[in-house]
């Protein structure tokens, strides 16, 4: 009888442990389909936010672009207006769509819409008074300030809708999160109690209750895991679409600017000396355009769209030579100090863009000590394994040269942490910093297959480390020419300036003709070839690569059998995929970003030529 009792209890225990175990499960179960759910919410906000976000953006483009027509008749503005005029009909259906399960976010549709359409009637409007002659009118309406009332209600408006769709979120989120939290109580509490059953009642049991507890830690790591992926995947595709969106409007603005300096650089050296004023004012305004290229520069970087030329480097002979110039250009008040690392293996990496880093992130750590303060430049080599490149999803496995940068400066809390490889984000106050600095580090480092990690505490300092990929093809730096491998100069050689946007094309002939070549020009690829086939004594091709139809890469690879002696400079502000893979640029690939002076063309030039006559001196050695 007793026996009968004793089993009748252990059978009992087992059936309640049993069932525990079950409703842990079930809990865990029912946690993971809730922060599905929950993720899937913030998503859709996400959709909603950025669609109704574009919908005001392009209202604005649209505004401006009919401003810039009213002031100037160039109807080259009108573009956004009449890009707006196409694209709002989908955007405002497409919103109307996604929130249709939402009663308020309907009622605030109804009175946005015709907002968003009394604005586009408006400038309508004044646009045919400017196209009829009535510019007067036209202007008279946009001082009226009707306009702005217009877009100060739909901007309202659009805050009012965002504002909504923020405040669903965070009582989604609130409400999952606490059913998340209820729902791990309970898995916690059951696994607990089963495993106390389990315990008293068999030893199996109790093997049972801890193959669950860890199975319900693995699904608690699994879920973490889960939650950083996404985080790195969302800050991922926003530094994605910002780099297309870079560029997308790189190319153009590099070939501004490459108008803008090659003419005032071209108006400074045929001013004669006694107009003094006029050089000043002309020297100001190139230094100005050669900021706004550089700027360019760094928001090609943080994209990682620059081309780079990689080579074995010595790291450690890139810190000493960047360290002698920091000592001049940083004040008395910061003591660098350098501690390389002995054996330290090569890199492959581009030495210029790497000297550009350093120098980014010791010019960062002087503002952050307030020009008192120690910098230390340290260089080791690094193996990162499989376990950090688990935790840091763009990393992979293996060998890399470590340059740490430390300061004793400010540090940085976490929040700032955080976002310090955002682009356009500084602590800094207006006018001391673009917030480019570390973001074009980082887009460095990433674009050279690299990796960056940031250590700081707040009034200790800063420590920030760049890790890039050893070289391992035992080769050295290529030796500077020396005079005796120079090889003399044709400067009547015969160039084709190969250039589709004509303001260009016109200021690189002007350069070259400055320098001394004699010139030939094509609008085109095909009209590239034609003038080849015709004119025997072209002996250098310089060509862009972005152009209509055939970009400059394809002509190159259609002409080269048939002029195998052809010297082929690129000139690109924006390269996208015809010389550039993988971040780096071809071999064999010559190659000069605009906007450029009249120096860097003649140093190309020279450097292409001198090359090609060092080569053919060698073959017929």
């Amino acid at each position: 009888m007793g026996h009968e009792s004793t089993q009748a209890r252990t059978t009992f225990g087992l059936v309640v442990g049993f069932a525990l175990l079950l409703g842990a499960c079930m809990a865990a179960i029912v946690a993971v389909f809730s922060s599905i759910s929950a993720d899937r919410w913030v998503d859709h906000s996400m959709v909603v936010r950025q669609t109704v976000e574009q919908l005001f953006s392009i209202v604005q483009d649209a505004e401006t672009g009919q401003r810039g027509y009213l002031l100037t008749g160039d109807p080259s503005y009108l573009e956004p207006f009449l890009t707006a005029k196409t694209q709002l009909p989908t955007l405002e259906l497409q919103l109307r769509q996604i929130t249709e399960n939402s009663a308020t976010h309907q009622k605030q549709l109804d009175d946005l819409y015709p907002l968003i359409a009394a604005k586009m009637d408006e400038l309508s409007g004044t646009v045919r008074d400017r196209e009829a002659g009535r510019p007067v009118a036209a202007l008279g309406m946009v001082k009226s300030n009707l306009g702005r009332d217009q877009m100060d209600r739909i901007r309202q408006a659009v805050r009012d809708f965002d504002q909504t769709e923020l405040d669903a979120l965070r009582q989604r989120s609130a409400t999952a999160h606490a059913q998340r939290t209820v729902l791990m109580a309970v898995t916690i509490v059951m696994t607990l109690l089963a495993g106390v059953l389990a315990f008293a009642v068999a030893q199996k049991a109790r093997r049972y209750a801890s193959d669950m507890q860890t199975a319900n830690e693995t699904l608690r790591a699994e879920m973490q895991h889960r939650e950083t992926a996404e985080l790195q995947l969302r800050q991922s595709q926003k530094m994605e679409a910002l780099g297309q969106l870079t560029g997308g409007v790189a190319h153009d603005f590099n070939n501004m600017l490459a108008i803008i300096v090659g003419n005032l650089e071209m108006l400074i050296r045929k001013l004669p000396e006694n107009e003094a004023r006029c050089a000043a004012l002309a020297s100001n305004a190139l230094g100005g355009a050669m900021r706004a290229a550089e700027l360019t520069k760094r928001l090609l970087a943080f994209s990682r769209q620059q081309p780079l030329q990689p080579k074995s480097v010595d790291v450690n002979q890139c810190v000493h030579d960047v360290s002698i110039m920091l000592r001049r250009s940083l004040g008395e008040n910061i003591e660098i100090e350098t501690v390389q690392g002995g054996g330290l293996w090569r890199a492959f990496v581009d030495r210029p863009q790497l000297e550009s880093a350093i120098l980014n992130l010791a010019v960062n750590a002087r503002d952050a000590m307030s020009g008192v303060g120690k910098l230390t430049i340290e260089t080791a080599n690094a193996y990162l394994d499989r376990k950090y490149a688990d935790a840091h999803s763009e990393v992979s496995p293996g060998q890399y040269v470590m340059i740490a940068v430390t300061d004793t400066g400010c540090g940085m809390p976490p929040d700032v942490m955080s976002r310090a490889f955002d682009p356009f984000y500084t602590t800094k106050d207006v006018g001391q910093g673009t917030g480019l600095g570390l973001s074009q580090v980082h887009g460095f480092a990433k674009q050279s297959h690299g990796h960056v990690k940031i250590y700081s505490e707040v009034d200790v300092g800063t420590t920030l480390k760049i890790y890039l990929p050893r070289d391992t093809s035992n080769t050295a730096e290529e030796p500077a020419q020396t005079k005796a491998d120079m090889v003399a100069l044709d400067q009547r050689r015969r160039v084709l300036v190969v250039e589709d946007d004509a303001d260009v094309r016109q200021f690189v002939l002007s350069i070259l003709q400055e320098l001394g070549y004699e010139t030939v020009e094509a609008a085109s690829a095909a009209s590239a070839r034609d003038v080849l086939a015709v004119d025997p004594k072209i002996s250098v091709m310089l060509t862009d690569v972005v152009m209509p139809g055939t970009n400059g890469r394809q002509l190159l690879d259609s002409i080269r059998d048939t002029y195998p002696n052809l010297i082929v400079i690129f000139m690109t502000g924006y390269t996208r995929n015809a010389i550039v893979h993988n971040g780096m640029l071809d071999p064999g690939v010559r190659l000069i970003t605009k906007p450029f002076t009249i120096d860097d063309v003649a140093r190309e030039l020279i450097a292409a030529i001198t090359d090609e006559g060092s080569k053919s001196v060698r073959e017929k050695a």
